[in-house]
């Protein structure tokens, strides 16, 4: 029977394999391009909605499309920027009936911006949302909106070229 000692250099190379895989290993993951978005419609007739952006993504496609001067989230004036772009590609329709979204705020945190917008005395009716954030920049790119109505959330997924879609 054959027994290994190990030795100093036996050790190292070990250690560098160990090294070299763990720090690999994030190349193999890919994340989604997507964009995820809250859309809550409360009893005193607002409705609150909530996009969250991937820092990197949405800075690196607002700057390629020179929508921003300088690919950083943490600028006020890129962050108006964004939450101008949303509410030009992102739209909420009751009974076919635009509701006016007013933008309330952006903010970064961690690797996530969020843009903030709502509107009060919203009618209940038909709803349809169409929501076109970054997919004409980001090939690939999916936006997923969480609509929750009297404590029930039904999603809808957007991606490719599709249109506005109805809640059933």
């Amino acid at each position: 029977m054959t027994t290994i000692k190990p030795n100093r250099r036996w050790v190292l190379g070990g250690a560098i394999n160990v090294a070299l895989l763990s720090t690999a290993a994030p190349v193999w993951a890919h994340r989604l391009a997507r964009t995820e978005t809250e859309v809550t419609f409360k009893d005193n007739g607002s409705v609150t909605v909530i996009h969250s952006y991937h820092v990197q993504d949405v800075q690196d496609a607002l700057y390629a499309a020179q929508i921003i001067e300088s690919p950083d989230m943490g600028s006020l004036r890129n962050r108006a920027k964004l939450a101008l772009y949303t509410e030009q590609t992102f739209s909420l329709k009751m009974d076919d009936q635009a509701i006016p979204l007013e933008i309330v705020g952006a903010e970064v945190a961690g690797a996530t911006v969020y843009v903030y917008q709502e509107a009060q005395n919203v009618p209940r009716g038909k709803i349809s949302i169409e929501a076109t954030m970054l997919r004409e920049l980001i090939k690939g790119q999916q936006n997923s909106v969480n609509v929750e109505i009297d404590g029930e959330t039904q999603t809808l997924a957007f991606k490719g070229d599709d249109g506005p879609k109805s809640l059933t």
